[in-house]
């Protein structure tokens, strides 16, 4: 079976972002995938590959309105079913409906959910989608425009009207020879018919007329449209099934046909009982439940009463060799799915001689799997078959018309009948009498257990109520402290506010002593290192201007550069820690830029910034005009020094020259 699993990858039919799909195709073992293909190479696909069926968690996905959806599965295969796995009438979830059914996958992935969706179709889970009718449609028309005309006009008008008459006589004369119901209406024109339109009480699919251009006609084939769209059950009937179960922190449950085929096979942390019985009713009909294990779990018992099913234990433990000799033939992923499949199989063999007793014997016309049900639940096979043709007889009988003949043959057939009805009803009694006896046997001892547990109940409920007591008498002190808490709160509020106010005017007192301390001193600007870094970054945060004066804390370091780039920001002065390099001070002293000591120079910290004395830069700086005056006279006579070299250099030079000479 090839099947097409769709899920919208993204964008919306509905908004301004053509959608995008992603494709997942199934045919038998093979796996194809396709992710983010527009809308119409996916029903290029589908025209092309013809799926049996094609699988959406949502079918509007693929439209932004009915009258869209409507003409997009009109270019669809005939023998193609739109299915939409989530139902319709009322929707479930797609992840519970897989859940349900054994497959896992990622929302947030659309080729997962595309292939989640083809999973469940090939299970029969789903709906599909009928919008149209089982009638079809043709038209037969004139394919060329008549127009204005000219002298052969009636000539040109004869001629396409009787193509189209010629192609609707074809068209009936083939509905004829196919046995298929229609009626026709037909529009005559000049020579012929201008028109002609059939209804055909058929499918389109088996209605095998193409459609396309013909000569001076065209025809056209399509399905009647339903007023409104109808949803139809993937599957219509469920059959018997023998369940197998392992209850547990991890549940497997098996299903079993009446066949002995493997319906589905599933392992699953946490599942409730609820959740077991919803998983077995939606794979068929359950006539025995089955366990590998004996005394029998009272869950096992719970899924036996839920679906009024035959219950089947062994006796005692089925042995491991045995277990997984009887699921080797299906295979299984863990220990749990193996003693499920064992449980199930097990069951089946204990009944598989009658089963195949029931396929010779039935007749035809009776649904074998029907009378295996009433033989599982204790009926002789004979007496099963007759109930089935019991019903039948008496059915024929109602639709039988009254005569003489038949009379003679009713009375006889009353009287054999009336034995038969009676041994089974006594057979039906005496079954019944059985179930209704356990049942009273499960009745009390539920009355039992329902006592102890009442027991059980009123010591727990004597219990809450002294913990309810005690609980109120806490909640009573909790509201006591929770008042004087609220009240310490509010006391704790008022001194931090009281605090909050104190550190302000010790804040405000710090300053004014701060003001008063630096009153009268000069400011520096700090310079961790004499390096152009630290004099970038001086410059953006002090802002270095014309006038300031450094402090550098470090004065190794440091070039030419650095300080032709503070003669560039025509700074005054600097004071530096420690000792500077001999020729650095020297190339300041080259730019005329005042560098002193700190020891001769002290400076103060204040709120970590730098500040000297105005007089002891004015001492210093008188001390640096005389360093720079001997400075320049010390230069002018290596000058003057330098000339009288080059002088005597210069006679003597001259003095060889005449000795030359001469």
């Amino acid at each position: 079976m090839s099947i097409f699993g769709v899920d919208i990858a993204s964008g919306s039919p509905s908004g301004r972002r053509a959608p995008s799909y992603s494709l997942v195709m199934l045919d038998g073992g093979d796996v194809a995938l396709f992710h983010m293909i527009s809308r119409h190479k996916l029903i290029r696909l589908i025209r092309e590959r013809q799926p049996e069926i094609v699988a959406m968690d949502n079918l509007h996905e693929l439209a932004r309105d009915r009258r869209e959806l409507i003409n997009i599965l009109r270019r669809m295969p005939p023998t193609t079913r739109m299915v939409q796995v989530t139902g319709a009438a009322h929707p479930e979830s797609l992840v519970k409906l897989a859940r349900y059914h054994g497959i896992t996958f990622d929302r947030t992935k659309p080729l997962q959910e595309a292939e989640a969706c083809a999973r469940l179709a090939a299970k029969g889970v789903g709906a599909v989608l009928s919008a149209f009718q089982e009638r079809t449609w043709i038209k037969v028309s004139r394919r060329r425009s008549l127009g204005r005309g000219g002298w052969s006009q009636n000539r040109y008008t004869r001629k396409i009207h009787g193509a189209v008459m010629s192609l609707a006589r074809e068209v009936e004369r083939q509905l004829r020879e196919a046995g298929l119901q229609y009626t026709t209406r037909a529009v005559e024109g000049l020579g012929g018919y201008t028109r002609a339109e059939f209804v055909v009480e058929a499918s389109r699919e088996n209605v095998h007329i193409r459609p396309g251009y013909y000569s001076d006609a065209q025809l056209l084939v399509q399905s009647m449209e339903r007023p409104e769209l109808q949803y139809k059950p993937l599957s219509e009937g469920r059959g018997y099934i023998i369940v197998g179960l392992d209850p547990g922190t991890t549940t497997g449950i098996a299903a079993l046909n009446l066949s002995g085929e493997l319906v589905d096979l599933i392992s699953s942390r946490g599942l409730s009982s609820s959740d077991v019985i919803e998983w077995i009713a939606a794979r068929g009909r359950s006539l025995v439940v089955a366990t590998d294990v004996f005394p029998t779990p009272g869950s096992v018992e719970k899924v036996k009463r839920a679906f009024n099913a035959v219950l089947y234990s062994p006796g005692g433990d089925i042995p491991a060799e045995e277990k997984i000799a009887l699921g080797k033939e299906f295979g299984y992923k863990n220990d749990h799915e193996r003693d499920a499949l064992a449980a199930a199989m097990s069951a089946f063999k204990k009944y598989k001689n009658k089963f195949l007793q029931v396929e010779k014997k039935s007749p035809s016309e009776i649904d074998p799997d029907e009378v295996k049900a009433l033989v599982v639940r204790g009926y002789s096979i004979e007496n099963a078959i007759a109930e089935f043709v019991h019903s039948s007889v008496s059915s024929a009988r109602q639709k039988a018309q009254p005569g003489a003949a038949k009379a003679v043959l009713d009375v006889s057939l009353d009287v054999s009948l009336d034995v038969t009805a009676l041994r089974q009803q006594n057979q039906q009694l005496a079954e019944q009498v059985r179930t209704l006896r356990s049942y009273l046997d499960e009745q009390r001892d539920g009355l039992a257990e329902k006592e102890v547990a009442l027991r059980v109940v009123n010591g727990k409920l004597d219990r809450l109520r002294d913990k309810t007591a005690r609980e109120i008498k806490r909640q009573h002190e909790i509201k006591i402290r929770d008042k004087e808490i609220e009240r310490l709160r509010s006391v704790l509020r008022s001194e931090r506010k009281y605090i909050k106010k104190l550190k302000k005017t010790l804040e405000r007192q710090k300053k004014a002593e701060i003001i008063e301390e630096t009153r009268g001193l000069q400011k520096l600007k700090p310079l961790q290192a004499f390096t152009r870094e630290s004099i970038l970054r001086a410059m953006e945060q002090y802002c270095l201007e014309k006038g300031d004066w450094l402090f550098l804390e470090d004065a190794s370091g440091g070039g030419k550069s650095t300080v032709e780039l503070l003669r560039e920001k025509e700074i005054t002065g600097v004071v530096a820690e420690g000792e500077m390099a001999p020729a650095l001070r020297e190339h300041f002293l080259e730019l005329c830029i005042p560098v002193f000591s700190s020891k001769n120079v002290p400076v103060q910290m204040i709120n970590k910034m730098p500040f000297v004395r105005p007089e002891d830069v004015a001492a210093a700086s008188v001390a640096w005009e005389e360093e720079m005056k001997a400075r320049l006279a010390r230069l002018h006579e290596e000058r003057l020094e330098s000339l009288f070299q080059e002088y005597r250099v210069e006679r003597k030079k001259e003095e060889k020259r005449k000795q030359k000479l001469i």
